[in-house]
């Protein structure tokens, strides 16, 4: 360590002491609100002088004005001697940093660098530090993109244009999610993982639905998964995808996260060959729509199908309504006993009583109908006591939750109507924050 500190690092610094102890002498008991801010103020503005001044000494390429090396060019390889000095500006999370570097220009290509720019991993004009960035792209996936600017402004001092938050969040969310596309081709391809696994604990569940955002162009459903492990009857460590688009794709994107989450690990083998895998059973839980058990019949091998029960509850008191009327005394008693008998004992006791029913109208015929169908079709979806023993869920509340705090706390704002590159991109960057995954740079 030198002996002599920098003056360049250590002027700065004297100046802050010197102002603070001025201020303090000059204003005696005060309140520690006014401490602060003024305390936070001094620092602020030294700040972007301390960063200059450790850059200056931990770049080589800022050594001074003094003959620079000739360097290869990084397109042509020729050797290129320093054109010029060129300033550069660039925000970061100590204030804006202000820069003289070396500038070479290659006669033979023309390409132009600095090797500055190499060393601090900048990137041609970019006006924000990855650290700027982070925290501008966590903001505008949390919020809106004017309250992120003035969140920003107020917790770190860094003052951005809305716009620019919009602009950095939607490059964010369209990095993570070409970068989902190769790992949802990669999965789809090898029916291995793409990424390292991180095993969900317990029992693995995978529930999905989907919730309505208003687009530009009119409101359309925004499809959810959320994949976690069931362990002593609560779902733990879960992670989640979003998008809008059918159930063909949707069905690639929810597998490429069960097998992050381990819904591929090879558990045994059918035979002595080693030629078929037995995988790890996944529990599917939804609320009876068709497609999630279309998709799950596509994607996932050995699993276990589940109507989560409240939906199950809701058909009930549809046919309670058509029977015996709208908020009557004789349909609350008979649906809440069908519904202790779901409970209790599946969809084998909700059938006989359903084919006993007679219907005396042509529209509660329909009902009736379209009742029994559900249940007869979904009947191995409603072991409802099955389920229990083995610790499986009966509900999709996780998925529910998800709705609300995924999308709908940050997209159905008032008078929000998303562009589709805007919503992709909010929806995977929130995906991957609620799911502790990094971002993708």
């Amino acid at each position: 360590m030198c002996e002599t500190l920098p003056a360049s690092i250590v002027a700065p610094l004297s100046a802050v002491a010197s102002n603070l102890t001025t201020w303090a002498w000059s204003h005696p008991d005060t309140a520690l609100a006014t401490i602060e801010q003024t305390v936070l103020e001094e620092m602020r503005a030294a700040l972007p002088v301390l960063l200059a001044a450790v850059v200056t000494l931990t770049t080589g390429s800022l050594g001074g004005h003094h003959a620079p090396p000739a360097l290869p060019c990084p397109r042509c390889g020729g050797r290129v001697r320093v054109h010029s000095w060129r300033s550069r500006q660039v925000q970061t999370t100590c204030g804006r940093l202000e820069v003289e570097r070396p500038w070479y220009t290659c006669r033979s290509c023309q390409h132009g660098w600095s090797p500055t720019d190499q060393t601090l991993d900048l990137a041609a004009r970019q006006h924000l530090s990855s650290g700027v960035r982070a925290q501008v792209v966590r903001l505008g996936a949390t919020t809106t993109f004017r309250d992120a600017a003035d969140l920003l402004a107020l917790l770190t001092g860094t003052r951005v244009a809305p716009e620019t938050v919009r602009a950095h969040t939607e490059t964010a969310g369209a990095a993570g999610e070409a970068q989902a596309q190769e790992s949802i081709v990669q999965v789809q391809r090898t029916r291995t993982p793409a990424e390292p696994v991180a095993e969900a604990p317990g029992t693995l569940v995978v529930e999905t639905d989907g919730v309505m955002v208003r687009y530009r162009d009119g409101w359309h459903e925004v499809k959810l998964g959320v994949v976690g492990g069931q362990v002593d009857g609560r779902l733990r460590a879960l992670s989640y995808v979003a998008a809008r688009e059918g159930p063909a794709a949707f069905g690639p994107r929810l597998l490429a996260e069960a097998a992050r989450r381990g819904a591929l690990t090879v558990v045994g083998w059918e035979d002595a060959r080693r030629d078929i895998a037995r995988l790890r059973l996944v529990t599917v839980v939804g609320d009876g729509a068709v497609w999630i058990w279309h998709l799950a019949d596509d994607h996932f091998g050995t699993r276990v199908e589940i109507v989560d029960f409240y939906h199950a509850t809701e058909h009930l008191w549809t046919l309670a309504r058509a029977l015996f009327g709208a908020e009557t005394p004789e349909a609350a008693t008979w649906a809440q006993a069908r519904i202790g008998d779901l409970w209790e004992h599946g969809a084998q006791r909700i059938l006989p009583v359903l084919a006993t029913l007679v219907a005396d109208t042509d529209q509660t015929a329909e009902v009736l109908r379209q009742e029994r169908g559900y249940f007869q079709t979904n009947q191995h979806r409603m072991d409802y006591p099955a389920f229990r023993t083995h610790g499986l869920p009966c509900g999709s509340g996780a998925v529910e939750a998800a709705a609300k705090h995924l999308v709908q706390q940050r997209m159905k704002r008032p008078g929000a109507r998303w562009s589709e590159e805007g919503a992709k991109a909010v929806l995977t960057l929130r995906s991957h924050l609620l799911s502790d995954r990094p971002l993708v740079a």
